[in-house]
């Protein structure tokens, strides 16, 4: 199985901007995780009927030295430390990474099913990835990512954030 990973990060409690990059951070310090790629980070619209602020989300692309099971416990470690309680299902979130894909692999089950059960209806997960790799091919819908754009309702907003980026780090 080709360990090529895409990771969903998102925050919308705190600096979140700030967020991410500590994350990011956080993933590419372990030796297993090769970082390969980190695409631009959007202002994104909540997917929820909960009131809550705005999203900041990115991907990155990662090459993965583990098994899937210790990327998730990996992943939910840094979420942890970082402050996230988890509560209300698709409320606010200090932090909040994804295993979006893991090469072409398909897990079905708990704690873990990729890709992500929703990656192919969220417009602010599929557009960092298909900037990172325009041709990701879904694994178990047989399409290309970027064919689900037009069948995501047009209330999903993305908004590309010009002027920051990985190496905007001074607030660190």
């Amino acid at each position: 199985m080709d360990k090529k990973v895409f990771i969903g990060i998102g925050s919308n409690i705190g600096h979140s901007y700030k967020n991410c990059m500590i994350a990011i951070k956080r993933i590419s310090s372990d030796k297993r995780a090769g970082l390969k790629s980190i695409s631009s980070f959007y202002s994104t619209s909540p997917v929820s009927d909960i009131k809550q602020d705005d999203f900041i989300n990115c991907a990155v692309e990662i090459d993965w030295q583990g098994t899937p099971l210790e990327l998730l416990r990996f992943l939910g470690d840094i979420e942890s430390t970082m402050g996230r309680v988890r509560g209300e299902a698709n409320g606010p979130r200090i932090i909040d990474l994804d295993i979006l894909l893991y090469g072409d692999g398909v897990i079905e089950g708990e704690p873990l099913t990729v890709p992500h059960k929703e990656l192919h209806r969220r417009r602010f997960a599929i557009v960092p990835c298909i900037e990172i790799d325009p041709g990701l091919i879904h694994p178990v819908l047989k399409k290309p990512l970027c064919d689900f754009l037009s069948e995501i309702p047009s209330d999903q907003h993305v908004t590309k954030l010009e002027g920051i980026g990985f190496a905007d780090e001074g607030d660190l």
